[in-house]
């Protein structure tokens, strides 16, 4: 018998903690006039939730999600990978990795529990507005702490 642990406890995001950083991230998108697609992942890059505001480009919806994902994956922003490695990965993963700015772990108390991407806009926009969800996230567990 092995005296390795057969299964592993991580603590992930729940849709109810989604829902607060969708809704945190539509209102930052609208008020920057700025329409965003945003995804919301758990710790394992599995997809929450996800909302399109009006007038986001249809076709920025699968980066939002890669984004998010990307950055569940290795625990930091994305858009930090040198282009050349970025680009290779992006091939590689069928366009699973996203190097586009805007997506943001979530990490409480040192554990990444999830992440959130957007696209649509400029990255400045992407980036403000992935923050305000990640953000609202932040604070509402703090607060149920």
């Amino acid at each position: 018998m092995s005296s390795q642990p057969l299964i592993h406890s991580k603590r992930q995001l729940t849709y109810a903690a989604a829902a607060i950083a969708i809704e945190a991230a539509v209102a930052k998108s609208r008020e920057i006039a700025a329409p965003e697609c945003i995804a919301i992942v758990d710790a394992g890059g599995n997809l929450l939730a996800f909302a399109r505001v009006d007038g986001a480009a249809v076709l920025a919806g699968d980066p939002a999600i890669a984004k998010a994902a990307t950055s569940a994956s290795i625990g930091a922003p994305t858009g930090g990978i040198p282009f050349e490695f970025g680009a290779n990965l992006a091939f590689a993963s069928h366009g699973g990795i996203a190097n586009l700015g805007g997506g943001f772990p979530i990490v409480f108390r040192g554990d990444v529990v999830g992440a959130i991407g957007d696209g649509s806009g400029t990255t400045e926009q992407d980036v403000a507005v992935a923050e305000a969800g990640r953000d609202a996230i932040l604070a509402a567990l703090t607060a149920a702490a």
